[in-house]
């Protein structure tokens, strides 16, 4: 059975990503309506890599989930644990579409069964208390929000104080955009305080399980758009079109396709050790891992209805190892 979800969290979990999100439906004229549970809350569905350690979305296939996307989960197959009751097996993970995030919305995510934040008022549970609970996954409009560097941590870290509920909280930051907000705009913590929380139960860590703070949502106070429709990245209009530099192309070890999220994605991987991965363009016929000629491909940069940039590579052709194979596969078929 396929399933979708709004992305609500792309945390870090254990060397890879948790990605997580409620469940929706989406009708023929591309509008959604949330899933619900009996109680009434949201209906959570937190995507499972089943060749993992632990469960974490590999970085490749996360990075370029954002919080609010629309994603598609083909063969989904429920696997709860204890108070991971929202965890869910896949075949295949891809992002669809966006929608606007203004109060409106995201007020129809937030939590209004629970009055304490998983269980307890501590940053933390016990084993135990994991084992007996139903839910790891909430969103909350939290009230008096400040920031703090987390002083147990080796490198900038931060926490967040709330109050939810009368309550007040002292949460570990997870969300990687938001670290990235900080590295370019380091005064923007100061300016953070209406805003919306993801919040998930870790797996355990010195024997407890502690509460953290998976997404931050800030919202938007624009919206052109239907507050319940979807809005489709396919819908691009193009900027530019260029070849890969010669620079680009000398740094080039390996390039190669191979599946993602979004489909298939040209890998680059450099002579300096890194590597990065641009989607294929529309239209493009080739199979994965075949070796990519960079000098016979070009890059095309779109503008999605966000105003976002998005790099597609376009005109591909196969390089004469991958129209051997292709030949020798027709002969021996």
């Amino acid at each position: 059975m396929d399933k979708y979800f709004i992305c609500l969290a792309n945390s870090y979990k254990r060397g890879g990503r948790c990605i997580a999100g409620v469940e929706i439906t989406v009708s023929q004229d591309d509008h959604w309506e949330i899933v619900r549970n009996k109680d009434g809350s949201p209906h959570w569905i937190r995507p499972i890599d089943q060749h993992t350690e632990f469960g974490e979305i590999l970085e490749g296939e996360a990075r370029h989930i954002s919080l609010l996307s629309v994603v598609k989960l083909s063969d989904v197959l429920p696997c709860p644990h204890d108070s991971h009751s929202e965890d869910v097996n896949y075949m295949q993970m891809t992002t669809i579409c966006m929608i606007s995030g203004n109060h409106e919305v995201l007020d129809l995510f937030t939590d209004n069964i629970h009055s304490e934040i998983f269980y307890t008022t501590e940053l933390a549970i016990s084993p135990e208390v994991y084992a007996m609970g139903n839910y790891s996954l909430m969103m909350i409009h939290p009230e008096n929000v400040s920031f703090q560097v987390d002083p147990t941590k080796n490198r900038a870290r931060y926490r967040m104080l709330f109050s939810y509920h009368g309550v007040n909280y002292d949460l570990s930051i997870t969300d990687p955009v938001f670290y990235e907000r900080v590295t370019l705009q380091p005064d923007i913590i100061t300016s953070l305080s209406d805003i919306y929380l993801t919040l998930s139960i870790g797996l355990v860590y010195e024997g407890r399980h502690h509460k953290l703070i998976a997404g931050i949502l800030i919202p938007s106070n624009k919206n052109n758009h239907h507050p319940f429709e979807i809005i489709h990245q396919g819908r691009l209009q193009e900027k530019n079109v260029r070849p890969f530099t010669k620079k680009e192309i000398s740094n080039c070890k390996k390039a190669f396709v191979v599946p993602s999220q979004e489909g298939l994605s040209l890998c680059i991987r450099n002579k300096d050790g890194g590597e990065h991965f641009i989607l294929l363009d529309d239209g493009i016929t080739i199979e994965p891992w075949e070796r990519i000629n960079l000098k016979k491909a070009l890059i095309v940069t779109y503008i999605d209805s966000m105003g976002k940039e998005i790099k597609r590579l376009r005109t591909v052709v196969p390089t004469k190892s991958s129209i051997f194979k292709k030949i020798l596969k027709f002969f021996t078929n």
